[in-house]
């Protein structure tokens, strides 16, 4: 696949090629599935926006919303070698207007009848402004309950309990992967579960190990996070609670500090794992 930056006045975007060489069969199907699913979700403010697709004798197409400051891990990674003297350093305002967008995003998602099965911060990419959207459908089903059935690997970090032992796929599985997202943006990008191999992954989460609270942020934000690392999947809020609960934060930004952006928290305390990033 080639990416292409290109201008389409009045919008900016990506064109993705999948070229006549290297495509499979499989590959096509996946490319009509994803696409099928951007075209059904609509368009969200917090969700990327398809632009258009089409097929030139062998060589199919499809044109993207350009997103200039790139995905949310990368972003929040950088951030970490920002001084807090800064003038673009991140504030915890930031960090919860992140999580956020995300929610609404995934909120419109929800209420479209789409499951993700893929939310993590490396999926979503920056507009203008910091605009967070939902990003990268092409593990995403349109039904209220997916079982898989395929072998294709999904990375596991990101997975509900009943999703990792079951392969059962919900919206209430994707607010499991919201929780998960959440420690991200506390942690500017941590590897979730850094210090744990991740095919002990499954026993851990069943005997009801969850990570702990980072040093940095509030017991209001841990507290969201381990409601959606319930083991019932019905204990877990909805995307349009989540929105509830982060808009009073957003609206308290200033009287409240949710997760304080303080360089010493992230030295000792969240280790980034590329080895265990993306499994």
């Amino acid at each position: 696949m080639k990416l292409r930056r290109g201008l389409d006045l009045p919008r900016r975007h990506f064109l993705s090629e999948w070229g006549r060489c290297h495509v499979t069969q499989k590959d096509r199907e996946d490319f009509m599935a994803e696409f099928r699913t951007m075209t059904n979700i609509g368009y969200h403010p917090n969700v990327v926006a398809l632009l258009g697709a089409c097929q030139r004798e062998d060589v199919l197409y499809v044109a993207l919303e350009f997103l200039p400051n790139g995905d949310l891990r990368s972003f929040l990674r950088k951030a970490r070698l920002q001084s807090e003297s800064d003038e673009d350093a991140l504030s915890s305002g930031q960090l919860v207007a992140f999580a956020l967008d995300v929610a609404k995003g995934m909120n419109h998602l929800a209420t479209s009848g789409v499951i993700h099965r893929d939310l993590a911060a490396r999926n979503i990419l920056l507009g203008r402004g910091l605009v967070a959207k939902v990003g990268d459908f092409g593990l995403s089903r349109g039904e209220d309950v997916y079982i898989q059935t395929s072998t294709r690997r999904v990375p596991t970090r990101w997975l509900a309990v009943e999703s990792i032992n079951l392969r059962i796929y919900t919206t209430k599985s994707d607010v499991w992967s919201f929780g998960i997202l959440l420690w991200e943006i506390a942690t500017l990008g941590g590897t979730p579960y850094a210090d744990i191999p991740t095919k002990s992954l499954s026993t851990q989460l069943l005997s009801g190990y969850r990570m702990a609270k980072p040093s940095n942020c509030s017991e209001e934000i841990y507290s969201l996070m381990l409601r959606c690392w319930e083991e019932q999947s019905d204990r877990r809020p909805s995307f349009k609670e989540l929105i509830s609960i982060l808009t009073q934060m957003d609206d308290n930004k200033i009287e409240h500090t949710y997760m304080e952006v303080n360089r010493c928290h992230y030295e000792n305390f969240s280790v980034i794992r590329p080895e265990r990033d993306d499994n």
